[in-house]
């Protein structure tokens, strides 16, 4: 079942406010210029870009961390299951304390200064913590039942919980000073792709373990969709939501890689659907495949910050 366009673009514009008209708005004199040349220099300080990449990214690890235990917990790909989910509790703790803290090797310039935005990330933060131990126990030991399902648990609330967050940060951030919300668009479809990659993963998993039923398969079916859907508008642009095409030659040429392999993965996904049995190296290569595609969605996200900054 492929998700409809228009589901994808209410979707998209439910967390985004009403984009601010400054048609006909121009700079009449060299003050005004300047003014705004200063105040666009001290947004960047400020991280803006920075500050949505990051909580994206605690979006995305809110489904790679699913995803891995899963794995890890069935005994497939067992390496790159356990590597992955290590490193993914280390980078949401990292990001999580980067958010509320600040942390200028990561373009994050002070703590968080906005009240609701930092209550957000404090409720995260404590919802965080019974995961983080839970996932840990899994890492050392991959059959412990009791902790695998309160990972499993956590998917669908800590998806939503990141969300939320990340609405809240581009609602505070957002604003043809800080950060065009036209460029806020493009990192909120290809943070949503970097997500949907260990989504698809989770669910697959899920499935093909015989731990799904009818609404998970429903569910993974509606995020390939919204995947292909995402795809589509980044690279021939989606005009309705004033989406352009690839706007650098270098972000055509990653969404190209970021396309090359999506055959074969959707192939995988297919099988998994159907119910077909699926061997334990099909399972691996799918597992694998989403997580190279994980990487390289999140190097289109690199390209999109750059590109939000005018540094291309």
């Amino acid at each position: 079942m492929t998700l409809k366009k228009t589901a994808f673009v209410t979707s998209i514009l439910s967390i985004l406010h009403p984009a601010t008209l400054y048609a006909g708005q121009t700079s009449t004199s060299a003050t005004d210029q300047v003014v705004l040349t200063e105040q666009t220099e001290i947004i960047i300080d400020m991280g803006a870009a920075n500050r949505v990449i990051a909580a994206d990214l605690l979006r995305t690890l809110s489904q790679e961390i699913p995803a891995a235990v899963c794995y890890l917990h069935h005994d497939v790909d067992v390496e790159e299951a356990s590597e992955l989910l290590g490193k993914s509790i280390a980078r949401f703790d990292e990001t999580v304390l980067a958010l509320l803290h600040g942390d200028e090797t990561r373009g994050i310039i002070g703590p968080e200064t906005l009240f609701k935005v930092a209550r957000e990330i404090e409720e995260l933060i404590v919802a965080w913590e019974p995961i983080y131990d839970a996932a840990l126990t899994v890492l050392t030991d991959p059959s412990d039942r009791a902790a695998v399902e309160v990972v499993y648990d956590s998917a669908d609330r800590m998806l939503d919980q990141t969300y939320h967050l990340l609405s809240e940060i581009e609602a505070e951030y957002s604003n043809p000073v800080e950060l065009l919300q036209s460029d806020m668009l493009l990192l909120e479809v290809s943070g949503r792709l970097a997500m949907m990659t260990q989504r698809m993963a989770y669910e697959a998993c899920r499935v093909w373990s015989g731990e799904g039923n009818a609404a998970l398969i429903e569910d993974l079916q509606k995020t390939i969709g919204q995947f292909e859907v995402g795809m589509r508008a980044l690279t021939d642009g989606m005009p309705e939501l004033g989406i352009k095409p690839a706007p650098t030659a270098e972000i055509a040429e990653n969404l190209k890689h970021v396309a090359s392999d999506w055959s074969v993965i959707n192939g995988y996904l297919e099988t998994v659907i159907s119910g077909a049995e699926m061997s334990v190296d099909d399972r691996a290569n799918l597992y694998h495949l989403l997580a190279v595609k994980l990487h390289k969605v999140e190097e289109l996200e690199d390209l999109y910050q750059a590109y939000s900054k005018r540094v291309y």
